[in-house]
């Protein structure tokens, strides 16, 4: 029995011990909930106005998004089933209440039952953060409120209402005497976000390499000396000239045969050439060159029968090369008509 009555004992201490740890457990427990429950109110919007018990009067709010960047554009609906004052303010992340309708631009806000658009012509909501959690709320009143000072909206377009608790005590205070029926409430909450960054710039493209100077305009002189071939006996000088691009030009020559009467055929006077020049190749400095023409002279006839005279027209042709060097220019070349011919040029 003695034993018995020890173990007894001993129970009771133990069940109080177990009792007062189970006590503790569940308070522990409330305590977490508690504090989780905290953290979710504070994401409700603190010092927004409760909405009254459901009457007559009904109203209710949106944003075109849930989440927006810095700067985005902000697009509210709200709509009403009865001819009301409406009143919308943003609480933003740091507790600050601002008044968004009415404002300076849009100071009407006795609005007519249905839905409806802000911001409507000449502003705009913008996104300016800081980031996080934003809340609206909106309040429809039969009767009109006086929730900004007098002479705001010349000071700021959406003014300043201070924390949020002053604005609730501020608003409570004024619905005090607007029956219960005759005003409603309803909030939405938004995200801001940063902006996205901007897509990096797309890498520069490599300097062009210049190009190299190429001359447009050519102008030459030339001399040539070779055989008469009428009569190679004789070494006849000529010289000439041409103009035109590096590549493409006309020249002249004149060819110095002199007149020497005697019985028979001779030449009379110089024989002339016109001909075009082209260039066949060409490899940094160096080019290879043509040129196709038709050359005409005077001949006489001397003796018997009586003097008389014509015009011989010959084809003419040249190949030879020449080396630029900066502006100036300096070819050699063989003429079928004149023989050697040696030529210098501006190139520029």
């Amino acid at each position: 029995m003695r034993t018995g009555g020890s173990l007894g004992q001993v129970w009771r201490g133990w069940g109080v011990k177990l009792l007062l740890f189970f006590a503790l457990m569940v308070a522990g427990w409330g305590l977490g909930v508690g504090d989780a429950q905290a953290q979710e109110d504070e994401l409700l919007p603190l010092g927004i106005i409760v909405q009254p018990e459901p009457g007559e009067l009904e109203v209710w709010i949106e944003t075109d998004q849930r989440r927006y960047d810095l700067g985005d554009e902000v697009t509210i609906r709200f709509g009403l089933n009865r001819d009301a004052w409406v009143y919308i303010y943003n609480l933003d992340a740091d507790g600050r209440v601002s008044l968004l309708f009415p404002n300076r631009f849009d100071r009407q806000n006795r609005v007519r039952a249905g839905t409806h658009r802000l911001p409507r012509r000449g502003y705009a909501f913008e996104a300016a953060g800081p980031p996080g959690v934003e809340y609206l709320q909106i309040i429809a009143s039969r009767t009109p409120l006086e929730l900004s000072r007098e002479g705001a909206w010349a000071q700021e377009p959406f003014p300043d209402l201070g924390a949020a608790g002053l604005l609730e005590a501020k608003v409570r205070s004024q619905l005090r005497t607007v029956p219960a029926d005759d005003w409603a409430v309803a909030w939405t909450s938004f995200r801001v976000g940063r902006p996205t960054p901007p897509p990096p710039p797309p890498a520069p493209a490599p300097p062009a390499k210049p190009k190299a100077w190429e001359p447009s305009v050519h102008l030459g002189l030339d001399v040539g000396w070779g055989p008469d071939p009428e009569q190679p006996h004789r070494i006849i000088f000529s010289f000439g000239g041409d103009v035109g691009s590096p590549d493409l030009g006309l020249g002249f020559s004149l060819r110095l045969t002199g007149e020497e009467p005697h019985p028979g055929w001779y030449q009379r006077g110089p024989e002339t050439e016109l001909y075009g020049r082209f260039t066949l190749v060409r490899s940094g400095s160096f080019d290879v060159r043509t040129g196709v023409g038709l050359a005409w002279q005077a001949w006489a006839y001397g003796g018997s029968p009586p003097f008389r005279s014509e015009t011989r027209v010959r084809p003419t042709f040249l190949l030879g090369a020449g080396f630029r060097q900066g502006p100036g220019y300096t070819w050699v070349g063989y003429h079928v008509r004149r023989g050697m011919v040696l030529g210098v040029a501006l190139q520029f």
